[in-house]
């Protein structure tokens, strides 16, 4: 392996900083779930990102490729953790604000938004490279889809628990 194989170009030190604040905010906001509740969370941001990428990815669709080279590296594994804290965030800021009957609504569609314009910096850094026609608004669908999911975990598996149980577990 050459020195210049090794030389970290801006999708990986996009997913390093992303990355690393990210696991930063989560380590340092005042816990208000369980320990299997934020694993969990952790683990749904991951796992959906990297199926969603995955089924985009190849054929018969192939809209795009993730970082810089069609087949599954470290940097890809990387870049599939480094969404997991987002769907932390996405719970989190959730129980913190007022809700009423059109929150849910507009909570989801500002979400979407943040969703698509950080999927507007990873491309530009690189992370993601379109192809086929793919546009960044045709991730729109996926986010509502995830996010909507992502609600639904909140909804089913943590809300109904008393909150004094989320924290002491």
């Amino acid at each position: 392996m050459s020195f210049k194989d090794t030389t970290i170009n801006s999708n990986e030190l996009f997913i390093i900083i992303t990355g690393v604040l990210a696991y930063l905010l989560l380590f340092f906001l005042p816990k208000r779930f369980t320990r299997q509740q934020t694993f969990t969370m952790l683990l749904i941001g991951g796992y959906i990102s990297t199926f969603f990428d995955n089924t985009v990815c190849i054929h018969p669709f192939n809209y795009y490729s993730v970082n810089d080279t069609p087949f599954m590296d470290f940097w890809d594994i990387l870049s599939f953790v480094m969404f997991g804290p987002f769907s932390y965030f996405f719970v989190y800021a959730y129980t913190v604000i007022r809700k009423n009957r059109t929150t849910y609504f507009f909570y989801i569609s500002i979400w979407a938004l943040i969703s698509m314009f950080t999927e507007a910096l990873a491309w530009h850094a690189g992370v993601y490279h379109y192809k086929n026609g793919y546009q960044i608004f045709f991730s729109l669908p996926i986010y509502l889809i995830v996010l909507t999911l992502t609600m639904c975990y909140y909804q089913f598996f943590i809300k109904k628990q008393p909150r004094k149980n989320r924290l002491h577990k």
